[in-house]
């Protein structure tokens, strides 16, 4: 049996600010304006104390440009001055087990510190005597399933594999057997460029409030994520273990692509430069469309000794193919299918297609993963909450770059490897030449 146990501790927590110069707005002459970021305690924690030294990271969207700030003792930061604009802000804090007692006069149950994260994106700083006040969720993961590597960004594209090589890695991060029959992976769909028009939210996220159809109100935007391709893994409920710091790879196609093949249309596929690619022969599951779709898709290899994912939930596409752009939102979930079939399915409140989307409760999310095209211009909205992930990841070197991301080590027990999980993929991955099952350090 997975689990995956939460401290539950909301609390409103200051974004900081740091000044920059006339250069970081293109050389433009603006007025410099002061902001006062207040940090407040909220939800069911009463207490007189305050978060400080609460680390920011302090990012202005149009030139990429970071600083990084603290929270003073009275969980203020006072900035006198700061160029008007639209920052994005990630704050991180934490507490000893015996600091969150001394906070909230209770045992936070674990023995590692409890970790808080904020984010909030697109803010417009245009008035002096700003005072904002923000809510930084915290939610710290005990063990469970985890999101460990996603090879999003494939290989080159004459001389490796293209996308036909990408794959996902969970781990099991706990001390027990867990059971990966039924498990649910998504792809999230949103904004992947910050949009601007009515029927998007401040952070430049779709409004999902304002789709045709919606029933939920604005929780349809904090309680809820979008999917567009959902697959489940098969099984009879304990068909499939995963043991303890071991994972599962699901693979788009489960075949050699180091090795030269033959599609399904009867072409010869030549792979110049094995080394760029990996070996996807013995992942543990693969994305077969053809008998979902009724179509045999030329590059959709279907490897018999590899059982098939189970299709939930599919928008288009004869594969799964991730975006190697890294706009993606990625979860893993458990829900019967009795669940599935009553959550609703909404259009793209844009309007700018008929396609229907999953609309799943944010609170089954057993663990989540947002990636970015890069963190300067290209800054995708994030579609994952910040319980889930506060952060964001991405590959620097690109798309087609035979790059990885995964998260870190943090420590071994016993020669049983625990990977960093902080809910803030900003902090907890890294990249690495993909490598199925690979550790990074």
């Amino acid at each position: 049996m997975y689990k995956k146990l939460l401290v539950l501790t909301p609390f409103i927590a200051g974004l900081l600010f740091n000044s920059c110069s006339d250069d970081d707005f293109g050389g433009m002459n603006l007025t410099p304006v002061s902001v006062t970021t207040h940090v407040k305690f909220g939800g069911d924690f009463v207490t007189d104390k305050q978060a400080v030294n609460a680390n920011v990271t302090f990012r202005n969207v149009d030139t990429g440009v970071e600083y990084i700030g603290i929270t003073d003792a009275n969980g203020n930061y006072v900035l006198p001055t700061i160029l008007p604009g639209k920052y994005t802000a990630t704050v991180n804090f934490s507490l000893t087990p015996t600091q969150f007692e001394e906070y909230f006069g209770y045992n936070s149950g674990s023995e590692d510190d409890i970790i808080f994260n904020g984010v909030t994106q697109n803010i417009d700083i245009l008035t002096s005597g700003t005072t904002i006040t923000v809510e930084l969720f915290s939610v710290n993961s005990i063990g469970g399933l985890v999101i460990k590597q996603v090879y999003y960004g494939g290989s080159h594209t004459t001389r490796g594999a293209s996308f036909r090589d990408q794959f996902v890695e969970i781990y099991n991060n706990s001390n027990e057997v867990i059971y990966a029959d039924g498990l649910i992976f998504a792809q999230l769909f949103g904004n992947n460029t910050i949009g601007t028009e009515p029927f998007n939210l401040p952070s430049g996220q779709l409004n999902w409030a304002m789709s045709e159809g919606n029933t939920k109100g604005n929780a349809a935007n904090t309680d809820y994520v979008y999917a567009d391709n959902v697959y489940r893994i098969p099984g009879s409920g304990e068909q499939y273990p995963i043991q303890p710091g071991k994972s599962i790879i699901i693979a788009a196609t489960a075949i050699n692509h180091k090795s030269n093949y033959t599609d399904n249309n009867g072409n010869s596929v030549s792979i110049q430069e094995p080394e760029l690619t990996v070996d996807l022969s013995n992942a543990d599951f693969e994305a077969n469309l053809t008998s979902y779709t009724g179509n045999q898709y030329r590059y959709d290899i279907q490897n018999p000794n590899v059982p098939d994912l189970e299709i939930v939930h599919w928008v288009s596409g004869q594969d799964m193919i991730l975006d190697n752009q890294g706009r993606d939102g990625f979860i893993i979930f458990k829900a019967t299918p009795d669940e599935i079939a009553s959550f609703d399915k909404l259009r793209n409140p844009s309007g700018a297609n008929n396609n229907l989307y999953l609309q799943i409760p944010n609170s089954l999310i057993i663990d989540g993963l947002d990636t970015t095209r890069d963190l300067a211009n290209n800054l995708v909205p994030k579609k994952l909450n910040v319980r889930d992930d506060a952060g964001v990841t991405y590959l620097p070197t690109g798309a087609f770059s035979s790059q990885s991301v995964i998260r870190k080590t943090q420590k071994v027990i016993n020669g049983r490897i625990i990977l960093k999980d902080t809910n803030n993929s900003t902090e907890d991955f890294v990249t690495i030449k993909a490598e199925p099952k690979a550790f990074a350090n």
